[in-house]
């Protein structure tokens, strides 16, 4: 019972971090837009965010050996609080005259805390469920936060219309400050990971993990494939492919978005309530969400009609969470309880670089041979991971 209400703690306080997020990123983008209306100035603020995170999980490590995953988790929150606080009064003060660079600097604070909060945030929850009930709760935990993606999205954008940026900002405080009231009512974890006397051990410690472990070596080569086949659905190629393939509007590109996110959490749901039977066929679960997932991507590709794209889209999200939530599963299942924080932040770290470049060479395949054939390298990719996961089958239901 005290599990389960860890648990609901750690879930409703992920949740309202989530919404504070993205209203946050909203209200941050129409800021510097409107300070300085250059789209190039607002593009730089993902790369900001995208560079701090990357930064915070390689420090993630160091961290975790000095401090409970719990304590982070409390701590990032607060700190979080504090750092959109001072930038909510600079916004009152300074409005006038706002200096980019004191923007960019706060975000970067907030990006660096939220890249050490995410790992250990998951690394958390078998800490709070019992092994058994690891794939409902990871169901749970992807509906709930896939619930929040798709509302907070619409409402941040509504609240823009109805509030100043500033206000905006201040709302958001108060999110950020009762998600750090709820996060520090968790239980203490007081496991950590035993320091190693030389800090570049402490430093690479994740690494070391992914590099010792086969099922973790396994699942980083296919996410990193399918990571680089999920930047086919990036904004710039979706874009491209409602305007040049599907010929409809603009408001298209957000309904493919809004429909992929439906499907996600309708997978969630689906694994959630099959829960018994996934966890004893994990790796069948896997194959048929990459095999599947790859087949109506290649679907997507000829773009036959905008309604039927829209059926593709939530298949797709479908099928991706029958696929990452057994295998997150097999990895909680595996490795310490105390290992997995660091672990998580490697794989992360790789998982952002790795997008952040495919983002790029995937705008280079569709300006060269048409942005159908990025949905073709997609599919294929996806495939490669279902094969991949067909030959390690037994890593994930040892």
């Amino acid at each position: 019972m005290n599990k389960n209400k860890a648990f609901n703690k750690l879930i409703i306080g992920q949740m309202i971090a989530n919404i504070g997020d993205i209203i946050y990123t909203i209200a941050i983008v129409s800021s510097v837009f409107t300070l300085t209306n250059s789209a190039l100035a607002a593009s730089i603020v993902p790369v900001i965010i995208t560079g701090s995170m990357v930064l915070s999980g390689l420090l993630t490590p160091l961290i975790v050996v000095r401090v409970s995953l719990s304590k982070i988790l409390q701590i990032s929150q607060l700190c979080k609080t504090l750092i959109l606080a001072g930038l909510a009064v600079y916004l009152q003060v300074a409005i006038e005259h706002l200096d980019l660079t004191i923007l960019y600097v706060f975000i970067a604070g907030i990006a660096f805390l939220d890249g050490c909060a995410e790992p250990v945030s998951t690394a958390l929850i078998p800490y709070y469920v019992a092994e058994h009930y690891l794939i409902r709760a990871n169901s749970l935990f992807s509906t709930m936060l896939q619930v929040v993606s798709i509302g907070s999205w619409a409402i941040g954008s509504s609240l823009l219309i109805i509030f100043s940026v500033t206000n905006l900002v201040w709302l958001d405080v108060g999110l950020f400050a009762t998600s750090a009231i709820i996060l520090w009512l968790l239980p203490q974890v007081s496991k950590r990971v035993e320091p190693k006397e030389n800090e570049w051990e402490n430093f690479i410690i994740g690494w070391q993990g992914i590099r010792k472990q086969s099922l973790v070596r396994m699942v980083v080569k296919m996410d990193i494939l399918e990571t680089i086949a999920n930047t086919a659905w990036v904004s710039a190629i979706v874009l491209v492919y409602v305007k040049e393939v599907l010929h409809v509007s603009e408001s298209w590109w957000g309904y493919i978005n809004a429909t992929y996110f439906a499907g996600a959490m309708v997978g969630s749901v689906i694994v959630m309530r099959n829960s018994d039977w996934i966890n004893q066929h994990k790796s069948k679960a896997v194959i048929m969400g990459s095999l599947f997932g790859g087949v109506v991507t290649f679907l997507v590709g000829p773009g036959w009609n905008p309604v039927f794209i829209l059926i593709c889209s939530v298949f797709v999200g479908i099928f991706s969470q029958i696929k990452n939530i057994p295998q997150a599963t097999a990895i909680q299942q595996t490795i310490p309880k105390d290992m997995l924080a660091p672990i998580y932040a490697a794989m992360n770290v790789l998982y952002t670089g790795t997008f952040s470049l495919s983002s790029v060479s995937m705008g280079l395949i569709s300006e060269s041979f048409g942005v159908q054939t990025v949905f073709g390298v997609s599919g294929t990719l996806l495939f490669i991971v279902a094969m991949i996961a067909k030959k390690k089958r037994t890593l994930f239901d040892e």
